[in-house]
């Protein structure tokens, strides 16, 4: 791969002979048409795959959180690229079949803003979950507007329903109304604080899975 830098005739995108022309991140990018390999793929490789696969899945829902949730851009790896990474190492538990996500290890955020201090959860008739923590403003990078933010996911659904400053943290309480499709279903859930105007977020808790 070549960069392309601005010419008489600028950049251009598509293929030309062996040649494909792409724009990347502003800049001009020349590569070699791909050509199919025959050589068997390896277990290792295979494996990697798999990873990459189920990480992707799973979090490509919630990209456009993760993106501000997740850190800071380092380089030209955005926030959502780090949290793959990150995935990708400490949160996947093998199987026969290949891979699924470890819950617990899952992150939705993170950030040095201070976390979430002894949350309850309690399951109410009318498939609301309740949410309680105790009010830690008074420690350092801890703020009584933060706000706070919810990520569900029903496995069995495969889907995330998402509780943007859905709170504050000197509420100390939240309640998560769910639509009809959760109702009965068993989510498991992820909790955090963020502050916009001092662009912090915390690393997310998970709070454990429980039925809607």
């Amino acid at each position: 791969m070549a960069t392309l830098h601005q010419s008489i005739l600028g950049g251009f995108s598509g293929k030309v002979g062996p040649v494909i022309g792409s724009t990347y991140r502003g800049k001009n990018i020349l590569r070699s048409v791909p050509t199919k390999s025959t050589k068997p793929i390896s277990a290792a490789q295979q494996r990697q795959r798999d990873k990459f696969k189920t990480v992707l899945q799973f979090l490509t829902p919630i990209k456009e959180l993760l993106n501000e949730t997740f850190g800071k851009q380092v380089g030209s790896k955005s926030p959502y690229n780090q949290a793959m990474s990150y995935h990708m190492r400490e949160a996947l538990i093998p199987t026969p079949s290949g891979f699924t996500m470890d819950y617990n290890k899952v992150l939705v955020a993170m950030g040095g803003l201070c976390g979430l201090e002894q949350p309850a959860v309690q399951s109410l008739p009318d498939h609301t979950l309740s949410i309680t923590w105790d009010d830690n403003s008074s420690q350092g990078l801890a703020y009584p507007t933060d706000a706070f933010v919810v990520v569900a996911y029903a496995s069995a659904l495969q889907r995330f329903d998402t509780f943007i400053d859905c709170s504050l943290r000197e509420y100390g309480q939240c309640l998560l109304d769910f639509e009809a499709d959760f109702h009965g279903e068993t989510v498991h859930l992820w909790a955090t604080f963020r502050n916009s105007n001092l662009d912090l977020t915390a690393t997310s808790r998970y709070l454990g899975d429980y039925t809607v």
